[in-house]
């Protein structure tokens, strides 16, 4: 995708390669997402199942993971605020 100037003068202009680098960091991130899901896929076994079967998978390893999530965010602070206040009550005395 080069224009007739650029290829005349054998530059790009800043937003050219701006748009270039964008253009190749979208695909970068593209290509490590579909990287990531086929390692998804190998890892959890789903590509050798049906795809019924992988929407199965997939619900349950999503229900799984947001409940996960969710755990951590109510119960970490909470515990991690107690602990700091054991510490503090053995630093203090």
């Amino acid at each position: 995708m080069t224009n007739l100037h650029e290829v005349i003068s054998g530059y790009r202009t800043n937003f050219q390669k701006q748009r270039l680098m964008t253009m190749r960091t979208a695909k970068r991130i593209k290509d490590s997402c579909y990287w990531f899901y086929f390692q998804y896929l190998l890892i959890t076994c789903c590509i050798d199942m049906e795809p019924w079967e992988q929407i199965v998978v997939h619900t349950i390893f999503a229900t799984t993971f947001t409940m996960l999530v969710f755990t951590a965010y109510v119960f970490i602070p909470a515990h991690l605020r107690l602990a700091f206040r054991f510490f503090l009550q053995l630093w203090i005395k």
